[in-house]
């Protein structure tokens, strides 16, 4: 298997667990009376922001968006919709970069302003170790979704 494959196998991941995660979150009538439910809308908010500032980076765009967070209320079908969007740009960007394209290097500023300079294969790392760290943190936040049938497992995913 070949690094390509492996970061479209798991972007398709990625793609398949959170719109299980806003399905479960959308559905269950829990959702209404978690008492983190705006914590955990601010992390899923907060992980489609990075992707989509990386997104931006690998497709040469310097720094599509000023803030890695936000403070407006967020609202489960909005941000369904947004992770829809960024993850189908995902799987099909790892459906067909090449090798030597994840060894290119890409210049640019962080959010913070600081200089940045990664390989195209170390920010798709990053996009999902960030994704998962982010989704454990939710997971904590609204346990109720794993009763209600989510599971955040790779193994899961190959399943289907």
């Amino acid at each position: 298997m070949t690094a390509k494959d492996v970061f479209h196998s798991m972007f398709q991941y990625k793609a398949w667990s959170e719109a299980e995660l806003f399905k479960i979150l959308t559905e269950s009538p829990s959702t209404f009376i978690a008492p983190h439910l705006t914590e955990a809308l601010w992390h899923l908010a907060h992980i489609n922001i990075v992707d989509n500032l990386f997104k931006g980076r690998l497709l040469g765009d310097p720094m599509p968006c000023s803030s890695t967070t936000t403070n407006e209320p967020q609202h489960l079908s909005d941000l369904s919709l947004k992770f829809s969007k960024t993850n189908n740009w995902f799987v099909n960007y790892t459906k067909s970069v090449t090798e030597a394209e994840l060894e290119e290097r890409l210049n640019f500023v962080f959010e913070d302003g600081k200089p940045g300079n990664m390989k195209k294969s170390e920010m798709l790392i990053h996009v999902l170790s960030h994704g998962l760290l982010h989704r454990g943190m939710v997971s904590g936040l609204i346990p109720f979704a794993a009763s209600e049938g989510w599971q955040d497992h790779f193994t899961t995913f190959l399943k289907h």
